[in-house]
């Protein structure tokens, strides 16, 4: 078996060991021109594969490598690695051994073909996606879903024709970015609105990747249109509540807080520099704004909730940093999650105007 090639190619050994190593840590859809050039191939971090096209190139590369490798009878590997055309995360097969005097029949290997495109069909049908073929230039040739969708039929969909099924604002970027990408051999991943049958607009995540010839240069694109117009407007819905509820909050100057219990920093909302001349600390510096007469009590709420023992409500006088005397009152629960840990969040809010608003003082005052 004849290894030199990948022996002799410090960079072709460097991307089949990367890309192989990112695949079985699960990370294979990951892999972008981008990472394989900057992670495995010496690349800077401002590697443009719209200019550089040492990943296709070393790709084109490494399958033409593996290809003369497993050609040679003498290859004992059972399990192989291919690297697909148009994609970068390589797939892997196990090669069972042949009997004596037997060989692969064609037909077999034909019906496996048949079973696979039977699957991948399944699968469009199944997740409601649409796929689509287009020629190198971007022309779509062929459609799966997408006439059923918009009502239109192959004619006027076919070619460029598609491209009036988007809304009048998605239009002319989405055509710009899509030739830029067949420009430049880089995939697609765009999200724009497509105009349904019904004659409603609804947002679809569109991805396309390139198929090479062996030549290397590009022989078709493959791409798929998913609907995700449900997942974009509750995305819109939250960002329109969490708007408004940011709005109420400074109408109100109602300051929001959160306490990394193992930590004990503080993080407030921006408000909290007009009340209080900081937003971010340890805790220990906002307990020394509290006037000392406030703070035991402001303690015996505060350790208990932190410890998830109740919550915490409190209200008390600070020292801000222009030296007035503001009443605060804050209320606040814990709350526990995998990804942040346990933290203590809660509101504040100015509440002088009950005791004749913020005023000046001095130390001897406080004591008083």
């Amino acid at each position: 078996m004849n290894l030199s090639p990948l022996k002799k190619s410090p960079q072709l050994s460097a991307f089949l060991t990367y890309v192989v190593r990112e695949s079985l840590a699960g990370r294979g859809s990951l892999l972008k021109s981008y990472t394989i050039a900057t992670d495995a191939l010496g690349r800077s971090t401002s590697f443009d594969p719209a200019t550089d096209a040492i990943v296709r190139v070393e790709a084109r590369r490494l399958r033409q490598v593996l290809q003369q490798v497993y050609a040679d009878p003498a290859c004992p590997l059972a399990v192989r690695i291919d690297l697909p055309l148009g994609r970068y995360e390589p797939s892997f097969r196990q090669i069972a051994p042949v009997p004596d005097g037997s060989s692969a029949a064609g037909a077999d290997e034909q019906a496996e073909v048949q079973e696979s495109e039977q699957r991948y069909r399944a699968l469009v049908e199944a997740s409601a996606a649409v796929e689509w073929r287009a020629n190198p230039e971007g022309a779509l040739t062929q459609t799966f879903g997408l006439s059923a969708r918009t009502g239109l039929g192959d004619a006027e969909l076919h070619g460029f024709g598609w491209l009036d099924t988007l809304h009048p604002h998605d239009r002319a970027a989405v055509e710009g970015l899509w030739r830029t990408c067949c420009e430049s051999g880089t995939p697609l991943d765009a999200t724009y609105r497509l105009r349904h049958r019904s004659g409603l607009y609804r947002w679809m995540l569109g991805r396309a990747v390139p198929l090479e010839a062996a030549d290397g240069t590009i022989r078709e694109w493959v791409g798929t249109m998913a609907d995700i117009d449900e997942q974009v407007r509750a995305e819109e819905a939250v960002r329109t509540s969490e708007e408004r509820l940011r709005l109420a909050m400074v109408a109100a100057e109602m300051m929001t807080w959160d306490i990394d219990v193992a930590t004990r920093q503080v993080s407030c909302s921006e408000i909290g520099n007009q009340l209080m001349g900081v937003t971010n600390g340890p805790l220990e510096e906002f307990l020394a704004m509290i006037v000392p007469e406030d703070l035991p009590a402001v303690l015996a709420s505060l350790e208990p909730a932190m410890r998830g023992e109740g919550a915490y409500d409190a209200e008390y006088r600070i020292l801000d940093h222009q030296g007035r005397l503001r009443w605060m009152s804050a209320r606040g629960s814990l709350v526990r999650t995998p990804s942040c840990g346990t933290r203590l969040i809660g509101v504040a809010c100015d509440v002088s105007l009950r005791y004749g608003g913020p005023h000046r003082t001095d130390d001897r005052r406080l004591s008083a």
